[in-house]
């Protein structure tokens, strides 16, 4: 039986979905927030290739209460079952309602899902090792839902993954100052997934003064925004020489806008390859 874990970024345009299916445990995958792009549905691929075991999706995480971080939640919901979730504690449903502007279908089943799922999951016992932060709403001086976002460390075979939501900068530093032992995760990581889509308000120096990966990814879509532009030379500054290797070319930054859907394979011996694997 293979032993390595494959993790999935697929290209959603503006948002987010990551899916970890350790062949070791099949059972046991892991989608991290669910957005969507058009008609492209992460869990239909998933269920075509029969990545999720009788319909039953092993644990749901959403890293923000933002609408493209769940924008595919109602079909995802309509094709599988949910065993656990993993969701901040920092705002109640009421909280997070009251922060919008529009309620939508798709947050209300994360509202739902936040009011259902109540109880530990002592039962779930996955392969990898999964560490969860997040801030507190007394943590900022004034809170939005970028900075309350959780932030996760994926461990598997000696290789640290870190998935950031949107936390922007003001967010990292109270999390670095609140939660001293995310310091030691972030030493580790080897593959960083840039958080707030790569926006230049989501860098933090500090956190890249604390580590060097060898390759950071950004999921996002076309460059329109100021925000956006020349990010990938500014993270590229932040990866330990030569990056990786993917179709035969040194690289430090891979965004989905460009290289479409990522496939990262973790192997034992922190062992890791790159690749696309189809473009919707």
């Amino acid at each position: 039986m293979s032993q390595h874990t494959d993790i999935f970024i697929f290209d959603v345009g503006l948002g987010q979905s990551i899916f970890v299916y350790p062949r070791s445990a099949p059972n046991y995958g892991m989608l991290i927030d669910c957005g969507h792009n058009g008609d492209f549905h992460p869990i239909d691929f998933l269920l075509q290739k029969n990545f999720i075991s009788n319909k039953i999706l092993s644990n749901l995480t959403i890293t923000n209460y933002d609408q493209d971080h769940f924008s595919g939640i109602d079909e995802l919901r309509k094709k599988v079952g949910i065993q656990t979730v993993r969701l901040a504690k920092n705002l109640s449903s009421h909280e997070i309602k009251q922060l919008k502007d529009e309620i939508t279908v798709q947050l209300d089943h994360v509202c739902s899902l936040k009011d259902t799922y109540t109880s530990p999951a002592n039962y779930h016992m996955p392969p990898y090792e999964v560490r969860a932060f997040h801030l507190e709403k007394h943590h900022l001086d004034t809170y939005d839902t970028n900075n309350l976002s959780q932030v996760i460390f994926l461990k598997q075979h000696g290789t640290v993954v870190c998935i950031s939501g949107d936390m922007e900068e003001k967010g990292w530093l109270a999390m670095l100052n609140t939660h001293p032992e995310i310091k030691e995760w972030i030493k580790s990581t080897k593959v960083f997934i840039a958080s707030h889509h790569g926006r230049s308000n989501g860098f933090c120096s500090d956190v890249f003064s604390l580590c060097r990966p060898e390759c950071i990814i950004i999921s996002d879509k076309g460059i329109i925004h100021d925000t956006q532009k020349d990010m990938a030379s500014v993270y590229g500054k932040c990866v330990a020489d030569p990056g990786i290797n993917m179709n035969n070319r040194n690289r430090k930054v891979l965004t989905t806008r460009d290289d479409g859907h990522l496939w990262l394979q973790l192997h034992p011996g922190a062992i890791r390859t790159y690749a696309n694997f189809w473009h919707a």
